[in-house]
C-alpha cells in the first residue's frame, strides 16, 4: 500500500536503482554524452531518489493547496499564480504558481516532504550540517507542456542553478499519458545525469548549486512540485515574491561551508 513522506525512511527509500514492489518501470539514471548517446550508469553522489514517498492523498492535498492559490487575489496581482513563458531555445513552455500561502491546505505535506529531504542528504553523507539550520525558500506548482505560438513572456529556464539555494527536491505529481521528454537532468561537471522514469509521488533530490534542467516537453504534460531550501529566513505567507531573491551575506556566506562539504563540485 502506499505510505507519506512521514514514514519513508521506516523502509530505506534511499535507492541506487533498486528494484520497486510496484508494476512500473524503474526509474534509471543516464549519462548523456556530447553526441546525445546514453548509456545506463549507477546512481553517483548528484542525486537522491525517494521513490513512492508521497502518498497520492498528500499529492491531492499539494493540489488543493495549488487550487486556493489559483484563487488567491493577492497572488494574482503579484503575477504568482500561473506564471507562463516559453523556456528559450526550447519547445517547452512552463508554467509556475507560488504555494507559499497556502501550504497549510496541504495538511503538513510540506513539512513532512522537508523532512525527509533533511533526513536523506543526511543518510546519504552530504554533510551540510556546516551551513546551519535550512528553511524552505519556495515552494513552487511547476507545469510543463509543449509550447504554443501564442505570446508567453520569454526566459532561460533552461540549465541553471538555483542561486543561494542548498537543497532542491523535484515531486512528480502528475504525467500525461503522451508525455516525451521532461526529464530532470542534473550537471555536476562533465556529462549530465538524467533521472528517466519519474512517477508520481516519486522525489529527486539534489544540490541546489548543481547545474540542472528539465528536458524538452514535446509532446505531453508534466507536472511537479519544486521545493527549495536555504540558509535565509523561511518564506512567509505574506510574502509578495514567490522565491526570496537575496541571502543575507550572499556568496560569502553559502560558498566555504558549501565547498566544505561538497569539495568536488565543479560549480563550487
Amino acid at each position: 500500500r502506499h505510505r507519506g513522506v512521514g514514514t519513508y525512511m521506516s523502509f530505506a527509500l534511499l535507492l541506487a536503482l533498486a528494484s520497486s514492489p510496484y508494476p512500473r518501470n524503474d526509474v534509471r539514471l543516464v549519462s548523456v554524452s556530447a553526441s546525445g548517446a546514453e548509456t545506463v550508469t549507477a546512481l553517483d553522489d548528484g542525486m537522491l531518489l525517494l521513490r513512492d514517498a508521497v502518498a497520492w492523498w498528500e499529492q491531492e492535498m499539494l493540489l488543493r493547496a495549488e487550487r486556493q492559490a489559483w484563487k488567491d487575489r493577492f497572488l494574482v496581482e503579484h503575477s504568482l499564480v500561473n506564471r507562463t513563458r516559453q523556456i528559450t531555445g526550447s519547445p517547452s513552455r512552463q508554467s509556475v504558481t507560488w504555494l507559499h500561502r497556502h501550504r497549510g491546505f496541504a495538511g503538513g505535506v510540506v513539512d513532512r516532504l522537508v523532512e525527509a529531504v533533511m533526513s536523506a542528504q543526511e543518510a546519504a553523507g552530504w554533510a551540510l550540517a556546516g551551513l546551519g539550520p535550512l528553511q524552505v525558500r519556495c515552494i513552487e506548482s511547476v507545469r510543463y507542456s509543449s509550447a504554443d505560438d501564442e505570446g508567453h513572456e520569454d526566459g532561460d529556464e533552461g540549465w541553471h542553478q538555483d542561486e543561494y539555494s542548498v537543497l532542491t527536491a523535484v515531486l512528480t505529481l502528475a504525467l500525461s499519458h503522451d508525455l516525451q521528454g521532461g526529464e530532470t537532468e542534473v550537471d555536476r561537471g562533465g556529462r549530465p545525469r538524467r533521472a528517466e522514469g519519474m512517477q508520481p509521488g516519486d522525489v529527486l533530490i539534489f544540490r541546489s548549486w548543481d547545474a540542472h534542467r528539465s528536458t524538452d516537453v514535446a509532446p505531453g504534460e508534466r507536472h511537479i512540485i519544486v521545493l527549495e531550501l536555504w540558509q535565509g529566513p523561511q518564506v512567509g505567507n505574506d510574502a509578495p515574491e514567490g522565491r526570496q531573491a537575496v541571502l543575507e551575506g550572499g556568496l560569502a556566506r553559502l560558498c566555504p561551508p558549501a565547498l566544505a562539504a561538497d569539495a568536488s563540485s565543479a560549480a563550487l
